[in-house]
Order: C-alpha cells, then sequence, then structure tokens
C-alpha cells in the first residue's frame, strides 16, 4: 500500500533547517525543578540525595496519550485518501426459532484499512547540568532518523508527537551530539527576533506549551501591546528560560513576560542578562529601582507605554 503523505508542519520545517546533520533525532531540554520531578516519573525521573536521576530507557507509559498508546500497541489508520475498496464483512445472527446462530455476510464499499506495528520506541532522560534544587534534563526519543530514507517524514512526526504528548516539548537535533554538546546549547539563554516577528515568537511558544491555548492566546495580546510601543527586537528565552518572552527597546530596557508565571510584567532598565538569572522571589526581595514589576492590571499598558517613553 502506498504510504500516506505527510505534512511537516512549518515549525518542524524550521528546526530541520538549523541542522545540515543527515541523522536527526527529536529531543528536548527542560530546566525540572526537584518539585516537579513527580511530573515525569513516568519517564525514569527521581530524586536521590537531593539530586535529579534518571533510569535506563523506555517507553513512555499509556497514560501520557495516544501516541504512547501507539508506540506499545501498533494502530490501525482508515486510508480516506485512497479510493474505496470492495470489502466482506461477517457476523453471527440468531437462527430462527433455535438456540444456535449462523453466520451471515455481505459486501461492502468501505476505505482500505492500513495496519501499524507498534514501534516500541523508548524515551531516555539525563541530567546534563545540575542546578540549585533543579536540573537540566535531557530527554530523546533513542531512533536517529537518517533523511534519505522514504519513511523519513512519517517517523519524524511520530516522533515529535511522542516526545511532545511525553514532556509538552520537542526539538530537532543532529543526531550525534552528545550530552555535553545539549548542556552546552543550552547556555545560548536567549534568542534575539526582529521586529515583525509576532507570529514566529507565538509558532515557537505554542510548539513548548501546546496543551494551554487560554495562556497562549494572552501571549499573543500581550505581545501585541509590546509590538504596538516601536521595539527594537523580540527576545525569547531558551533552555532555563523556555517560557519567557518579550521586547527589547534600545540598548538597555527590556520587558520581560513568562507562560508559565503569567501575572506580570518584569521591566528591566540595565543589566537585564545578568538580573534574569534571580528568581522572581529574588527579584522582590532586591528592590532594584531598575527592576520595575507591573501586574496585570487595569492601566499596566499605560504603564510600560510612559517607562519606554522615559
Amino acid at each position: 500500500m502506498t504510504p500516506r503523505p505527510v505534512n511537516i508542519p512549518k515549525w518542524v520545517q524550521r528546526e530541520l533547517e538549523r541542522t545540515d546533520a543527515s541523522r536527526v533525532v527529536v529531543a528536548a531540554v527542560l530546566n525540572i525543578g526537584s518539585e516537579k520531578v513527580d511530573r515525569y516519573r513516568g519517564l525514569g525521573l527521581a530524586l536521590s540525595d537531593g539530586k535529579i536521576v534518571a533510569s535506563p530507557p523506555a517507553p513512555p507509559p499509556p497514560s501520557s496519550g495516544k501516541y504512547a498508546r501507539r508506540n506499545l500497541d501498533g494502530w490501525t489508520d482508515r486510508r480516506d485518501d485512497l479510493p474505496l475498496e470492495s470489502r466482506e464483512i461477517s457476523s453471527w445472527a440468531p437462527s430462527w426459532k433455535s438456540a444456535s446462530f449462523h453466520l451471515i455476510s455481505r459486501q461492502i464499499d468501505a476505505y482500505p484499512l492500513e495496519h501499524h506495528s507498534a514501534k516500541l520506541l523508548t524515551i531516555s532522560a539525563s541530567a546534563v547540568e545540575n542546578l540549585v534544587d533543579a536540573a537540566l534534563v535531557r530527554f530523546r526519543v533513542d531512533q536517529p532518523l537518517d533523511r534519505e530514507t522514504e519513511s523519513f517524514a512519517a517517523d519524524l512526526l511520530f516522533n515529535v508527537h511522542l516526545l511532545r504528548e511525553a514532556i509538552g516539548e520537542a526539538h530537532v537535533f543532529d543526531a550525534d551530539l552528545s550530552d555535553a554538546d545539549f548542556a552546552r546549547i543550552q547556555h545560548v539563554d536567549w534568542e534575539l527576533l526582529p521586529v515583525g516577528s509576532t507570529d514566529r515568537v507565538l509558532e515557537r511558544l505554542a510548539s513548548r506549551n501546546p496543551r494551554n491555548p487560554e495562556r497562549l492566546r494572552v501571549a499573543g495580546e500581550r505581545l501585541r501591546v509590546l509590538d504596538r510601543l516601536g521595539h527594537d527586537g523580540f527576545i525569547l528565552g531558551t533552555g532555563k528560560f523556555a517560557g519567557y518572552f518579550g521586547a527589547k527597546f534600545g540598548d538597555r530596557l527590556v520587558a520581560l513576560e513568562n507562560l508559565e508565571y503569567g501575572n506580570a510584567l518584569y521591566v528591566f532598565e540595565a543589566d537585564w542578562e545578568i538580573l534574569t538569572q534571580l528568581s522572581r522571589t529574588e527579584l522582590t526581595r532586591l528592590r532594584d529601582p531598575s527592576v520595575h514589576r507591573l501586574p496585570h492590571l487595569p492601566g499596566w499598558q499605560s504603564a510600560i507605554r510612559k517607562l519606554v517613553r522615559r
């Protein structure tokens, strides 16, 4: 049977364009606090002597979702992209005035069925860098994919779904990257995007947090507020700062939001790259006049406008 055509989403295509490696893997690095380890217990994470450790690779549990179950059990795909075919179906019917049954058959026109065997893919986890009460953890679908194979697009899309379902995030990397390479990549904590990239920022945020459309809607509204202020480019957090987004105004002023802790906008007038290393609690205690916390209450748009104009 001819394989079903696969449409790779644009954001996955961009991920592929970032590397010219002939073999790639689907992976992600998350900053996981010790209080959140239980969320990833099904993927082998645990606490040992206060540090996050990982078990050997294993398939994600079926409770993760549809793709985890397909990975373990296989699945049947109704090929509605192909012509209908004649098929015989049979069932047992009770015989007249008898306690017995007899088999009846009839012909129907139906779409072909394609049966897929269980893939039994494993996801491996590794703490690539220990932080204070947290760790940078690398998750990877343990199947290097060769770009030249016929099934590459289908396999890539399945693995992306599998990892996003399990941890909420997935990216495409060179298959030969070591854990040290993954840790080094995560030290590039901020990505600058040009003016006019609102949709691109939202796509990136959506790929990291696909299960919360309400947060993404709010992120879109706040990005548009920043966009109208005449900024000099968007800022998107990576690695430890995945979930942070904002805009840069001139050489010094930076406004940052966070998808998870979205109750306030932080505006930094100086040393933002240093100050953003601090936790929210530390920032509050700091009482630095160059750091402004603007809760999302009526009038916050006017407050950020005044700071930008000043």
